[in-house]
């Protein structure tokens, strides 16, 4: 485990330059920290630690917080299909035809009408009003949602609602050759704009 991770990533939110939604990357304000996947669980808890650290009346600052996989499930349990909830269709669906299930998962994760939206009318409502006090969207989750929703296709989809704040990716695999690669095995087109955040720290 890397020593003194949060503790490095705590002082850089912290810093009041960074802090500013004005500065940096300010057409594509999304940061990626890369980590060892076999760190999920340990990077879970720590986020939680980040969050609390930055809450404190030193910075007082309040992210918005989102494990994505765990949000896709709760969209997946709050839509309907024939009366039931849509997650419990899926499951019955991925019992009979796996393969048919796989790509209707996808196609809920992936239509920008649908979950995408969900997740961009979140963001907006949350930072809606200039403050202070919001400036960091902090998500994770991206390698427990795989295959269903890569990074790419979420920033891509959501990059118009990164106004106002700064996006810090947790992305569990690595950056060389300036191209991210999840798992260290699976290329992500399309964020070479996403600053690698390891190299701000």
């Amino acid at each position: 485990m890397e020593i003194n991770r949060i503790e490095r990533i705590f002082n850089l939110l912290s810093d009041e330059a960074f802090k500013d939604p004005n500065t940096g990357l300010l057409f594509f304000p999304v940061y990626m920290y890369t980590y060892d996947p076999k760190d999920e669980y340990q990077i879970r808890e720590e986020i939680n630690i980040l969050n609390e650290q930055l809450k404190r009346p030193s910075n007082s600052l309040n992210c918005l917080v989102i494990n994505i996989y765990q949000e896709f499930i709760a969209y997946l349990e709050s839509q309907t299909f024939a009366g039931q909830p849509l997650i419990d269709e899926i499951i019955n669906l991925e019992s009979e035809a796996p393969e048919e299930a796989l790509e209707y998962i996808k196609e809920k994760a992936q239509e920008e009408s649908e979950f995408l939206n969900y997740i961009r009318e979140k963001i907006t409502s949350y930072f809606k009003e200039k403050s202070s006090d919001k400036v960091y969207f902090l998500v994770y989750g991206f390698g427990t949602i795989f295959p269903y929703l890569r990074v790419s296709h979420f920033l891509k989809n959501i990059e118009k609602s990164a106004v106002n704040h700064k996006l810090i990716v947790f992305y569990p695999g690595d950056f060389k050759h300036s191209n991210y690669s999840l798992f260290g095995e699976f290329n992500d087109d399309n964020l070479y704009r996403a600053n690698h955040l390891n190299q701000l720290l």
